[in-house]
């Protein structure tokens, strides 16, 4: 082998080395990143969360079921609830939206102690507890769209016709629920439909929230999923107004 050869064959060499502990090195820093974020996440999670959870996610915190309105979701068994796609899963969007703004009318608070940036580590410790007891879960499907108001609009009588045919089962006819029977929920805890003529809507009350609501159901309870073959676009907005009327 001549000079310029083994020249050639170290400089390959060399190079395949340091590429080699180049891969190693961003290798480790990736896992060095993620243990990090891993371990702020369950820090977050213990200091704002664990208490009604519980310590790993299964909803037996210490203060669950101290009033008889909170009932924390148990991230390991149930589905989570205020989503807005197609195939009852949840985007990463909806577990940070539900962290921002809590759930105030069951007893969850906002996460104010959280920047922004904790939030994101938050719900993706929240994320990871819920796929350690559903691993083989769908990814999450299509995200339903908030419709343009488009051509005629549903009469306040027209819409509260769709609400007695669709949503008096279990509201009651005049949206109280006074009659209903308590319904089971996923884990086998009796639920009673809302009053939804007082208080505010559970998961947000802006008409996009509402529209998610009933393209998408509650997952985990018997509030079912309306699609589009079941009511238009047109009767869903026109419902969403009938719902608020219900309150005034």
């Amino acid at each position: 082998m001549t000079i310029t050869q083994k020249s050639v064959l170290l400089a390959v060499c060399t190079f395949l080395g340091t590429w080699l502990v180049f891969l190693g090195t961003e290798s480790l820093w990736a896992h060095a990143q993620q243990s990090q974020s891993t371990d702020e996440g369950a820090r977050l999670y213990q200091r704002d969360c664990a208490a009604c959870h519980g310590v790993v996610g299964d909803g037996a915190g210490k203060l669950a079921g101290t009033v008889a309105s909170l009932v924390p979701r148990n991230f390991r068994e149930e589905p989570f609830r205020f989503i807005s796609t197609k195939n009852g899963v949840a985007f990463r969007e909806d577990i940070l939206r539900t962290i921002r703004r809590g759930i105030p009318e069951v007893g969850m608070p906002p996460a104010l102690l959280c920047s922004p940036e904790e939030q994101e580590v938050l719900a993706d410790y929240v994320i990871g507890l819920h796929q350690q007891g559903s691993p083989d879960e769908d990814a999450p499907g299509a995200q339903w769209k908030f419709p343009s108001p488009q051509g005629n609009r549903q009469t306040l009588e027209e819409s509260q016709a769709v609400f007695t045919a669709n949503c008096s089962v279990c509201h009651g006819p005049d949206g109280t629920a006074k009659n209903a029977p308590a319904f089971s929920d996923s884990l086998g805890r009796l639920v009673k439909p809302r009053d939804l003529t007082v208080g505010d809507f559970y998961g947000g009350a802006t008409d996009l929230d509402l529209y998610w609501r009933i393209r998408c159901g509650i997952p985990g309870t018997v509030m079912p999923a309306f699609s589009k073959e079941q009511l238009t676009d047109v009767q869903v907005l026109g419902l969403i107004q009938y719902l608020r009327s219900l309150s005034e």
